[in-house]
């Protein structure tokens, strides 16, 4: 059960599997060895175990809804009734036909159009809302809802459905106006909300990334009178808005609309998040999701710096209820570290996949709430590792910083692992093509 003032929470689990059970399934699928029902079957195998992995690392608000068949994005634009019609014979044919064809095309039909999702490798299938008021967006299936009533028969811990936000959602469609897309957008949220709350949730977690960018004064009146929509929807259910891959700008108003908790990204912009806090206080009525341990990343995180600003967070708003959890979904990440080759020139300890993730953050609670005595070593270890790591990639892991270069991502399809080299010097993109390999052999 869930901590009094303290709980561990995630916002998303990689999808594919640990040996990749996920990519095989959709592959099998793909070649016409197995229909929709055994790839529903297997799938929900993945999702079970993803699950109880998470339960046994001690997270406390699981989430659920962020599994996907092909893309979380598409998986919004199906449920509220947002298909184009050219792909109504794909439609016909079950859900995994359907995302197959909206992803890569059928014929016929051209497919989608694809957008990096906030600087991430990983590519999300653009929402087409159709421009008549005809055909407004509806709730025609709720998969946060059947998500949660699946956890909810296997956990011990507390399911905590997991949705883009309305905003967001609405900035991400293309071909109308924001304000248009969110006004039309609204009505099927709710309809979701209540689905939720008749299901038994207590908390979703809403993603809202454009909200942690600047917004145009001119929809802050629609967006607080969603959120007003959202909650008048179902009271009962808390919202916690997840302020991913940014900072807000605008925090004043952000705490006047309607939810229970914020989540902020505490490993952005040096500091920043931590001086608007000690700036601006926090309400102590809400929850506020600490986003302590970067979810893009693929290293260790730095434990002694982030016990020190969990420190001062502490010591700034001692009543206000801490959710520790990644900056963002870790579906960024692979699941988790394996007996493959070490990266040239690294010590494999030094990386942190999905699940060394929420063991650091296991660790940070533990530094929180019983002080530092009780991780002595696990500080130790992490404190060698940082100075072992600004030696051997200056340029990745900056002083007093936690490391925010992404060096590989987990996405669901065919071409689900692949290296993403940025653009740094020469030598960095020479590391992170050794890190890669070694990566590659690691997850499967």
């Amino acid at each position: 059960m869930e901590k009094p003032d303290l709980v561990i929470a995630n916002l998303g689990y990689p999808r594919i599997g640990e040996r990749l059970e996920g990519i095989a399934a959709l592959e099998a699928y793909r070649a016409g060895n197995i229909g929709e029902r055994e790839l529903e079957e297997r799938l929900k195998a993945v999702r079970l175990a993803r699950l109880l992995k998470q339960q046994e690392a001690g997270v406390d608000w699981i989430p659920v809804g962020d599994f996907a068949l092909y893309d979380h994005v598409l998986d919004h634009s199906i449920a509220f009734g947002l298909v184009p019609e050219r792909f109504a014979e794909a439609a016909a044919r079950g859900p995994a036909a359907l995302a197959f064809a909206m992803a890569e095309g059928a014929p016929g039909a051209a497919a989608c159009r694809t957008k990096p999702w906030y600087g991430t490798p990983y590519r999300y299938i653009v929402p087409e809302p159709a421009a008549d008021t005809d055909t407004a967006p509806r709730l025609v299936r709720n998969p946060w809802a059947e998500a949660f009533r699946e956890a909810r028969a296997h956990l011990r811990a507390l399911p905590v459905p997991v949705m883009i936000g309305p905003y967001t959602f609405a900035k991400l469609a293309e071909g109308l106006p924001p304000e248009e897309a969110l006004e039309r957008i609204a009505p099927a949220y709710a309809e979701a909300l209540r689905g939720l709350h008749e299901a038994g949730a207590a908390w979703v977690q809403l993603e809202e990334p454009e909200l942690a960018r600047a917004v145009p004064p001119r929809h802050w009146p629609l967006i607080e009178r969603t959120y007003r929509a959202l909650h008048d929807a179902a009271p009962p259910l808390r919202l916690m808005l997840q302020l991913t891959f940014g900072l807000p700008d605008e925090c004043a108003r952000l705490l006047e609309l309607p939810a229970a908790g914020i989540g902020l990204d505490f490993t952005a912009d040096g500091g920043r998040a931590l001086q608007a806090v000690a700036k601006h206080g926090f309400p102590a009525a809400l929850v506020l999701g600490v986003g302590i341990v970067d979810g893009r990343s693929v290293w260790r995180s730095d434990l002694t710096a982030a016990c020190a600003l969990l420190e001062n967070l502490r010591r700034l708003i001692p009543q206000v209820r801490l959710a520790l959890q990644p900056s963002c979904s870790l579906l960024h990440a692979p699941v988790a570290l394996g007996r493959g080759p070490a990266p040239r020139g690294l010590p494999r300890h030094a990386l942190a996949f999905a699940d060394e993730k929420l063991g650091e953050l296991r660790v940070l609670r533990t530094a929180l709430t019983e002080g530092r005595d009780a991780v002595r070593l696990d500080l130790t270890d992490s404190d060698v590792l940082q100075d072992m790591l600004r030696v051997l990639l200056p340029a990745a892991v900056p002083d007093g910083g936690v490391p925010v270069e992404h060096a590989w991502v987990q996405a669901c399809g065919p071409a689900c692992i692949r290296p993403a080299i940025s653009g740094k010097p020469a030598a960095l993109a020479a590391g992170r093509r050794h890190a890669a390999a070694g990566m590659a052999s690691g997850t499967a």
